[in-house]
């Protein structure tokens, strides 16, 4: 896969099925990926990319990262949210409902990160638990975790998947399969500097807050977009996809000098795997 360096050095949480009869392999789909740029997704790519629905209705992306565990972002959901109006749609390719072999779990809580902001520009993280654990199979499999704190290199390649809009208040068709862009890492500080032009915000002022991390072009083009809100952004680590971020905010869609910003991951790991008791 091009973009691939020496710096591939961070080592990596891999949950194998044989450590714990509650854990299953991650981030190994059994369908390759391919994606090198915006394109439909082919069935059993992605197969931790999830659905939040809301009363049979498309909400968010998210990330199937245990078996009984989902990963969205907090702002998908009301302060006081009600779980039993909410499923999770795992194995679909399409959002139709005649999807075949498509799971639809019902939840059974949702967890907000501790300094969620009501603005979603902190702690834009969600963990949502299924009613039961789901069945591994090729078109369900979680993604795996990054170690707490892990850091990857500036331009490292990494792909954001989901049924957002294909352009701004567009929506996607039911029929179009999942989408999936590839868009490199950027540094804090950069995209940090690229929010504040043309706004008359003080430099000294942060629009993106750490906790969060920023990954696409300064020309645009490439991004993620509505109805994308959760899902997941994911890098090939040692042979494994590893969530890195969860789509949180961005000015627009694909514009120049406003990249994706995505809550981090790594910053979250500790609170995720108290949850989920890794």
């Amino acid at each position: 896969m091009e973009g691939a360096s020496h710096l591939w050095v961070l080592l990596l949480v891999v949950l194998g099925a044989a450590e714990s009869p509650g854990r299953a392999a991650c981030g190994q789909p059994r369908i390759p990926n391919r994606i090198v740029g915006g394109r439909d997704a082919r069935e059993g790519e992605w197969p931790w990319q999830a659905s939040i629905q809301r009363r049979g209705a498309h909400v968010c992306g998210a990330a199937l990262i245990a078996l009984q565990w989902v990963l969205t972002a907090a702002h998908c959901f009301p302060r006081r949210v009600l779980p039993s109006e909410y499923r999770v749609r795992l194995g679909a390719l399409r959002l139709a409902p005649t999807s075949p072999r498509a799971l639809s779990a019902p939840v059974l809580r949702v967890l907000l990160a501790p300094d969620y902001s009501e603005d979603a520009a902190r702690g834009d993280l969600a963990l949502l638990q299924l009613r039961r654990p789901v069945p591994v199979s090729a078109r369900v499999q979680p993604v795996c975790l990054p170690e707490p704190g892990a850091r990857l290199p500036i331009g490292f390649p990494c792909w954001v998947t989901g049924w957002g809009s294909l352009h701004p208040g567009v929506p996607l068709p039911a029929w179009r399969p999942l989408q999936g862009v590839r868009v490199p890492l950027l540094d804090a500080q950069d995209c940090d500097r690229l929010y504040h032009l043309g706004t008359g915000v003080p430099q000294a002022e942060r629009i993106v807050l750490p906790g969060t991390l920023c990954a696409g072009y300064q020309e645009g083009h490439k991004d993620a977009c509505q109805g994308d809100s959760g899902g997941p952004l994911t890098c090939v680590q040692s042979g494994h996809w590893v969530l890195v971020g969860v789509v949180s905010w961005g000015k627009g869609c694909a514009l120049p000098n406003r990249p994706g910003v995505y809550t981090n991951v790594a910053a979250y790991s500790p609170w995720i795997r108290a949850h989920l008791s890794l």
